[in-house]
């Protein structure tokens, strides 16, 4: 995995630099989140979405990376909007950056542009700005959105909507032969103590802010 080495933002210093778990989607050596080593990128986010529309419709909503062995990537199609404000004597303009905006949209408006969603019908519209996830509030202007119970979901809150998601490795679980536990829920094969990886089925283990310890590893905590 790439960004070995990079140093937390949390831990300042005393991290010695991420460290990649094989499963887990955090560091071995601080146990701190991708996120927090800034791992995640915009980037990666485009690679991930255009192979999933390579082979779509909205395939032309990609394009291929150059050097990228044939790899097609998300196009975004950023805009600066620019809107006059006359309400004084000497006009202003308010500029305002959108994550994407339709193709053809002209830059100068008038007034906002609006989204509409296919499957809510064209009668409800949204500032882009507020058409955003029913869960977390994550924009989806540009992402792919899903339309349940009459409100948008991101993709992560849809499926855990439908399936329970792994508190080990941050996946959705398909099977129906899952380990569960306080309301959270596991892959079996990763039911596992956080420090020194001990599958836990069938002994006794401690749960504290979603970390599975082990008998052993959670008394040398205290």
């Amino acid at each position: 995995m790439s960004g070995r080495g990079v140093p937390c933002l949390r831990c300042r210093g005393m991290c010695t630099g991420f460290e990649p778990h094989s499963w887990r989607k955090i560091c071995k050596s601080c146990k701190c989140s991708q996120e927090e080593h800034s791992l995640s990128s915009e980037l990666d986010d485009d690679r991930k979405i255009g192979r999933l529309l390579s082979d779509s419709k909205y395939s032309s909503l990609t394009a291929r990376l150059k050097g990228g062995d044939g790899v097609r990537i998300y196009k975004r199609n950023r805009m600066i909007v620019t809107n006059p404000n006359i309400s004084g004597k000497d006009p202003t303009f308010d500029t305002i950056t959108y994550e994407w905006a339709p193709p053809g949209l002209a830059q100068k408006l008038g007034d906002c542009p609006v989204v509409y969603a296919d499957r809510a019908g064209y009668s409800r519209q949204w500032h882009p700005a507020c058409f955003v996830c029913c869960r977390c509030s994550e924009p989806l202007v540009d992402l792919i959105y899903f339309w349940k119970s009459g409100a948008a979901w991101c993709g992560r809150h849809y499926c855990e909507s439908v399936r329970p998601r792994c508190a080990g490795c941050d996946e959705i679980i398909f099977s129906e032969d899952y380990q569960q536990a306080e309301g959270l829920a596991w892959h079996k094969k990763h039911f596992a103590c956080l420090e020194c990886e001990t599958l836990l089925m069938g002994k006794p283990f401690s749960l504290a802010n979603s970390s599975l310890l082990c008998s052993t590893c959670s008394q040398s905590r205290v």
